[in-house]
């Protein structure tokens, strides 16, 4: 969903353009964080007795979950639980 407008956008864009880039990497990475915290939680949620190691599958394969199809995504699930 996109319900911005284009006026306010091109601010948003103007006032984090203005900011010295360690601050815009700052807010980048504290985005990544948040973003990495909501899909933990959301997971856990879902599966309460989730393992760590289990978590961290289920984490990578929401995250890239656009950049692989299902057989190699379950492919490299598997490789991750030996590896972990």
């Amino acid at each position: 969903m996109n319900d911005t407008p284009k006026f306010i956008q091109q601010k948003q864009f103007e006032i984090i353009a203005s900011k010295p880039l360690k601050d815009r990497l700052n807010g980048l990475f504290e985005m990544t964080e948040l973003s990495r915290k909501i899909i933990r939680n959301r997971i856990r949620t879902k599966i309460p007795d989730i393992s760590e190691i289990e978590l961290k599958i289920e984490m990578f394969k929401t995250f890239y979950r656009f950049d692989y199809d299902e057989d190699t995504l379950q492919i490299i699930a598997k490789q991750m639980a030996c590896y972990l």
